[in-house]
């Protein structure tokens, strides 16, 4: 019999900058438990595609889960639409490390009224939301296990020609089905990056954790190559981190939005993040977890 798990919505408080909602899930709320935290991509938000089914499962395997959206979405987070445009453009990566940096601020002073177990937290984060993850996981030593779906290895992910583009007009211009007219992205998105090099420099980022890391990834992710996860460790992955790669599926393993079913390639990305998480949560002391073979 299925676990009934308990939902309800936050609003945390973000500085002079929008709140950043996210929704709270557990299936024992008066326990103490450990605490996962989700993040999502570029154009997600916490109730795209597969990340209400993700977050059930894992409250359901013994955590409590704050699922967040990164405060400069746009995304109305009743719809799923992208209604609000100006603050999608002006979006960038300091920013949504500063949105999560401020989620685990909120829990370790106690926001959440569950009891939070302070010493085994993980992060799940997916495809931009990874490379976040990544550059914040070492600044909270709560954080004791890191699962990185579709795990970029560098954030300019542009071609001199696109850049220049960009800065002549100030912004790229795109369509997306959420949105009810085109999309931009200041060219300041690019600047923060470019000025931030060392400090986003993803592989020296990756390369410094000491908590165990799983990455999983798509076979056929066009988006973000398996070549170009590799490339976070190129060396092979050290003993703490552990690659595992799912045949025949894409950027998001086969999900779409809203999603209407899961696929086989889903169920083996949250079965694998799943036991990961219990494997390196739910213990005293943190082991090699016996998921990870020998690459």
């Amino acid at each position: 019999m299925d676990k009934k798990i308990h939902v309800e919505e936050l609003s945390i408080e973000n500085g002079n900058m929008p709140p950043v909602r996210a929704d709270l899930r557990s299936a024992a709320p008066g326990n103490e438990l450990p605490l996962v935290i989700i993040t999502h991509g570029f154009l997600g938000y916490k109730r795209w595609g597969f990340f209400p089914m993700l977050s059930e499962r894992v409250a359901g395997a013994g955590f409590h889960v704050l699922t967040m959206s990164f405060s400069l979405n746009g995304v109305d987070e009743e719809t799923g639409r992208i209604t609000r445009p100006e603050e999608f453009a002006s979006n960038n990566v300091s920013r949504e490390i500063e949105d999560l940096e401020s989620v685990c601020r909120y829990i370790r002073s106690g926001g959440l009224h569950y009891p939070v177990d302070k010493d085994r937290w993980g992060l799940i984060a997916h495809s931009r939301g990874a490379a976040v993850a990544i550059l914040v996981a070492g600044k909270f030593p709560e954080i004791r296990s890191l699962v990185t779906w579709s795990t970029p290895s560098r954030l300019d992910r542009y071609t001199d020609r696109r850049k220049h583009l960009w800065k002549e007009e100030g912004a790229l211009v795109f369509n997306d089905d959420r949105a009810d007219g085109p999309l931009k992205l200041d060219y300041s998105y690019y600047e923060d990056i470019d000025r931030n090099r060392d400090g986003y420099d993803l592989p020296r980022a990756a390369g410094a954790l000491r908590i165990p890391h799983l990455m999983i990834h798509g076979e056929r992710d066009a988006a973000v190559t398996v070549g170009e996860m590799i490339q976070l460790f190129p060396d092979g992955p050290p003993p703490n981190a552990h690659r595992e790669i799912i045949p025949g599926c894409s950027h998001v393993f086969g999900a779409s939005h809203p999603m209407q079913k899961s696929t086989k390639a889903l169920e083996r990305a949250v079965s694998l993040t799943e036991q990961w998480l219990d494997e390196t949560l739910n213990i005293n002391e943190l082991e090699e977890p016996e998921c990870r073979k020998k690459e």
